[in-house]
């Protein structure tokens, strides 16, 4: 791709759109930034350091003009399509940061890509971290961690690329193929940015769409998606699944045990000593091992991670446990199947906590394991009155206005052998600036009061 001295506008600018300025500074371009906050909330020192490199930035909006005249357009994930929709139909070319980063990659064929409604993060650090102990140098990135554009910009040179890809980067790509696509799970989520489920589904499916047959392709046996879309799945097709079937390269043999079929040759790991809650997390780390290992890792590196692997903060964390009650942050399940698979796999009685900033898609699939496991649901946030015309008959239901408030009620409800299980299927913006913050909040609140209230509670008891 040639750029120098061509005129590119680059449509936000977060982590993703810096990343993409400074690499087409770096080959010549000259850019315009378009950025719909206002100058005021970015660092006056970092804008400045654009600005004398000949970067001009619009702040404040879009407008139709300052793309009408570009030779390219680089999009940030998850700007509004309409945003650039014109250009399109101008015949301007518009690039995700992703696709305009992989146009300048020199080896491109020692990279695998990971996507899935949930997962994605945990199953890209478990796949980077079985690579690094096999003794490759790693660039874990994408939409996790370090946009690729970061790589490319400072030439740095290593052995595999672990990227994290999401449904906003695969909307904008042409030529990006890695040579191992990882397909974790596909279920209903960003229904706000999308006409439809199905939509949704078929911007994850172009993950496949530029292999061949020397690439690799995998993904779920049972993803109900595979009969509409299996023609953009280019690659050699490899399977995962929770158990031994019949077309399965992976699965799970028994609780502790899981098996890699690979040209043919049977591996079989232990899974004793895995650290993660869940078995959506086993999953996780059959299909890493899988894609890890068509990548070039070694079966020692496989042994070795499965007890040393402790995953990330806000997702199925155990906090702590206040009289035989126990507290788990699953602030990360910003969608409603994600807190499926943590009541799906977690054992015990719950009292859970969900709620925040609707999604637009149903909580009914919930039902069967609410009936079955949750003694309680404490609803908050903008998305309570929905959950509760769904859920509200299912189980004794409470309302909160906020977290704080929800935990108070759940302190209250508690008893030895509960699990408060904070696990939203919302996302975090009506309240917090993101899950994390979310979670770090629950933790903060639940190390604070879970102590003082459950031993005035036990004494109480005690005297009454």
């Amino acid at each position: 791709m040639e750029v120098e001295g061509k005129r590119v506008v680059v449509i936000g600018f977060g982590r993703s759109g810096q990343a993409a300025t400074k690499l087409l500074i770096k080959k010549g371009a000259q850019v315009l930034v378009s950025e719909a906050n206002p100058r005021e909330k970015f660092n006056p020192t970092l804008i400045s350091q654009f600005e004398t490199q000949g970067v001009e930035f619009k702040f404040g909006g879009h407008a139709l003009e300052d793309f009408s005249q570009a030779d390219l357009v680089v999009v940030s994930p998850g700007i509004p399509r309409e945003v650039y929709r014109d250009c399109l139909k101008k015949g301007i070319p518009v690039l995700g940061e992703l696709e305009l980063a992989w146009q300048f990659l020199e080896k491109k064929d020692q990279a695998i890509a990971i996507t899935g409604t949930n997962g994605k993060t945990t199953t890209t650090a478990m796949v980077s971290e079985l690579l690094k102990l096999s003794g490759y140098k790693v660039f874990t990135g994408g939409n996790y961690g370090i946009p690729l554009s970061e790589l490319i910009y400072l030439n740095t040179k290593v052995d595999k690329l672990v990227l994290e890809v999401s449904s906003f980067q695969l909307e904008t790509i042409y030529t990006f193929r890695p040579k191992v696509g990882l397909l974790l799970n596909i279920t209903p989520d960003h229904l706000e940015r999308y006409e439809s489920e199905e939509e949704y589904a078929y911007f994850k499916y172009r993950l496949f769409e530029n292999q061949t047959l020397e690439d690799y392709s995998v993904l779920p046996l049972k993803e109900p998606w595979f009969s509409k879309f299996k023609d953009l799945v280019k690659g050699k097709v490899y399977r995962f699944s929770e158990k031994e079937e019949d077309g399965a390269q992976a699965y799970l043999k028994d609780e502790k045990h899981f098996v890699l079929r690979i040209e043919g040759k049977e591996e079989v790991y232990s899974l004793e000593g895995f650290r993660l809650l869940g078995l959506h997390n086993k999953l996780n780390y059959i299909a890493a091992s899988l894609g890890a290992r068509l990548i070039g890792a070694s079966q020692e590196s496989i042994e070795k991670l499965v007890t040393e692997f402790e995953g990330f903060p806000h997702r199925i964390e155990y906090i702590t446990s206040v009289g035989g009650v126990s507290f788990i942050n699953d602030s990360k399940a910003t969608n409603v199947d994600a807190t499926l698979q943590a009541l799906k796999g977690l054992e015990g009685r719950f009292i859970l906590i969900m709620g925040g900033k609707h999604k637009g898609a149903s909580y009914s699939p919930l039902i069967p394991y609410i009936k079955e496991k949750v003694k309680a649901l404490v609803l908050m946030g903008e998305a309570r009155y929905v959950i509760t015309e769904e859920l509200g008959q299912v189980v004794e239901t409470y309302l909160a206005e906020t977290l704080s408030q929800a935990v108070a009620i759940a302190l209250k409800l508690a008893e030895p052998g509960d699990c408060v299980l904070l696990s939203p299927a919302c996302s975090s913006f009506d309240q917090f600036k993101n899950y994390e913050e979310r979670g770090e909040v629950f933790r903060e609140l639940v190390l604070k009061y879970a102590p003082l209230f459950l031993k005035e509670k036990e004494i109480n008891e005690v005297y009454h």
